[in-house]
């Protein structure tokens, strides 16, 4: 991933999303590389593992966690861990929310720009050329 000054503030809005509604959000980089990144619900946290292995790039995570602590339900599960390939219920729902936090900090020229940047899963296109049209009619 090219860590250019654009890649960076991004993160730092994200970062500010987490700060501006009260959520803890640690950057372990002592886990092992098969720890996902977690969402602690009732705690207001999101543990980030900068070792964690997986293709997903780190800003897509952090906003897939941050929307579960911001829009998920509150009553349906207490602690959630990243998976590139959850398709149902609320973890959907946070693949939604992230694309269009995402989208909405920083829109990309194209969604398949926006899918290569951060390694977004290729089963998500659909969900993100919906957000892009969304609010490329909505600017």
């Amino acid at each position: 991933m090219i860590k250019d000054y654009l890649y960076m503030q991004i993160t730092s809005s994200l970062e500010s999303l987490a700060c501006n509604n009260d959520i803890t959000l640690v950057n372990a980089e002592d886990l092992s590389e098969n720890v996902p990144d977690t969402a602690l619900i009732n705690t207001r946290a999101v543990i980030m593992n900068k070792q964690f292995d997986i293709n997903v790039d780190y800003t897509y995570r952090l906003a897939h966690e941050l929307s579960h602590v911001l829009y998920g339900d509150k009553d349906a599960q207490a602690v959630y861990q990243f998976s590139e390939y959850g398709k149902r219920g609320e973890e959907l729902l946070a693949h939604k929310n992230a694309i269009k936090m995402l989208m909405s900090i920083e829109m990309p020229t194209t969604v398949n720009g926006f899918m290569e940047y951060y390694h977004v899963p290729s089963w998500l296109e659909h969900y993100a050329n919906e957000t892009f049209k969304s609010l490329i009619v909505t600017e």
